[in-house]
């Protein structure tokens, strides 16, 4: 205090000058203090984050049932597809790949399909004597098969592309070798080719 006096001295300060800035010091200080303290203790912490709850939390969705549908005719990939079990026959043939010479005229490719369902498609030019492949699936009748190894040439000529020659040429080949023991076998008659087979095959069987 004597040293503070001693340079108010030297300088020539008033003594009150001195005495309000130390004051006016000292009221401020104890605002601060004051502020500093009543302020709570949320405006230092960071607010956590809250997740959205609105949200529905995740069901588990049921598994789509398949089903199995074979392709055969003027497709570039015949065979066998797993498809969805309201797949319809146009879904099934963009696996299969329609070959530029396919009849889509006899195709019903807006038909819903089947498990275990067979799907032909024609050539242009080919005989279809069913009509349109897979046209309807109210109604529809089942067509008894045709047994190669029972069918007498009237029979046999019901079958699509089969004629009377042709018909006869099945007669004569149970004479020389027997029964058919497979269907392939019937290759072995002339004139009856892959293609051939293919379009008999959905129609024809061994089986008593």
């Amino acid at each position: 205090m004597n040293e503070l006096m001693e340079v108010c001295k030297k300088y020539k300060v008033p003594i009150a000058c001195v005495a309000v800035c130390l004051m006016l010091s000292i009221i401020v200080f104890r605002l601060m203090s004051s502020n500093e303290e009543d302020m709570p203790m949320e405006a230092y912490e960071p607010k956590a984050y809250e997740e959205s709850s609105d949200e529905a939390p995740n069901e588990p969705q049921a598994e789509s049932q398949t089903i199995m549908v074979e392709v055969k005719g003027a497709v570039k990939y015949p065979g066998v597809f797993e498809v969805p079990e309201d797949a319809r026959v146009k879904n099934v043939l963009e696996m299969a790949q329609i070959k530029g010479n396919a009849d889509l005229l006899t195709v019903n490719q807006s038909m819903k399909l089947k498990d275990e369902q067979v799907v032909y498609v024609p050539a242009v030019g080919e005989e279809i004597t069913e009509g349109p492949v897979n046209q309807t699936e109210e109604g529809e009748e089942t067509k008894a098969l045709v047994n190669i190894n029972t069918a007498d040439v009237d029979e046999l000529t019901t079958l699509n592309g089969i004629g009377e020659k042709k018909a006869q040429l099945f007669l004569d080949y149970r004479e020389e070798n027997g029964l058919f023991m497979k269907l392939e076998d019937i290759k072995n008659i002339p004139g009856i080719g892959d293609k051939t087979f293919e379009s008999l095959k959905p129609y024809i069987t061994i089986d008593e």
